[in-house]
């Protein structure tokens, strides 16, 4: 008996920090996002270089999020977050106007839960533990995002995300807290 629980013990711990911290993905319907997306990498394929296509590094003003996810409005808990990609195929032509109208017309691909199927489906991270919402109350998630690549294969990232969330009475000002949890840090592998 005592060698069993050593094992289950060990092998518990294992399956929680893989299958926990590593994004999974899915197809999200759209009632599943409980938040507006924000948009934390940006690149112009016309100018982007490979360095830019690397990753999102710690500083990037654009790899913070802040979230306000009123209760009222959605139902269950926060159980992690999502990431998707949107592409717009943009002629270059859009810039400068174009003699030929059909080759000015822009193409946009969104792999969002709102736009239905796609094989690419979305990369969700779940958090260790889920955020309940509250009736009458507003929860707000806050913090970054660094995205990096592995050194073991380019094709692999690691996501790391730092957050804390609070909570208010639904309608008062983002100052007036109610509860207020410790931060928190996530590293998750995306395959």
């Amino acid at each position: 008996m005592f060698w069993s629980s050593i094992l289950e013990k060990a092998f518990d711990k294992e399956q929680k920090e893989y299958y926990t911290l590593s994004s999974r993905w899915a197809e999200l319907m759209p009632d599943q996002v409980l938040a507006e997306p924000k948009a934390i990498k940006v690149l112009d394929m016309m100018t982007c270089t490979i360095e830019d296509s690397r990753g999102i590094s710690k500083g990037d003003p654009l790899a913070t999020f802040d979230f306000d996810i009123n209760a009222d409005e959605v139902h269950g808990c926060v159980s992690g977050l999502a990431a998707w990609f949107t592409s717009n195929f943009k002629s270059r032509t859009d810039e400068g106007g174009s003699s030929a109208p059909e080759l000015s017309t822009a193409i946009l691909l969104s792999t969002a839960p709102e736009n239905g199927y796609t094989h690419w489906g979305q990369q969700v991270m779940h958090f260790v533990s889920s955020i309940p919402l509250s009736k009458g109350e507003t929860t707000r998630l806050n913090g970054s995002i660094e995205l990096t690549r592995t050194k073991e294969n380019a094709r692999l990232y690691n996501c790391r995300i730092n957050f804390r969330n609070s909570r208010r009475k639904t309608g008062q000002d983002t100052d007036s807290v109610l509860m207020q949890g410790a931060p928190l840090e996530h590293i998750y592998q995306i395959p």
